[in-house]
């Protein structure tokens, strides 16, 4: 079921100067926001990802190693906030 926009909201969205307006469910008071269909296509591949992130994580590990993060110097930075504490003001 595709609903049609209400007059209030036809109203919102010529008002808005491009911006797309919100929209609350008062049964839940969640908002939405009413996008055009083909702004939304654009979109999609962001917000509908499948990503396996471990395989991220991996890279960004082996990407830092390569830019000396590995260096035992670094190690201060582990630890940065205690090391801070531990400084006089």
């Amino acid at each position: 079921m595709t609903p049609y926009l209400t007059q209030e909201q036809q109203y919102a969205l010529d008002a808005d100067g491009g911006a797309p307006p919100c929209v609350i469910d008062p049964r839940t008071n969640a908002v939405y926001v009413l996008v055009p269909k083909a702004r939304y296509e654009q979109l999609k591949p962001l917000i509908e990802t499948d990503d396996d992130l471990r395989n991220t994580y991996s890279a960004q590990g082996e990407s830092a190693g390569r830019a000396g993060w590995d260096d035992p110097v670094m190690d201060d930075y582990n630890n940065y906030d205690e090391n801070r504490k531990n400084q006089c003001p």
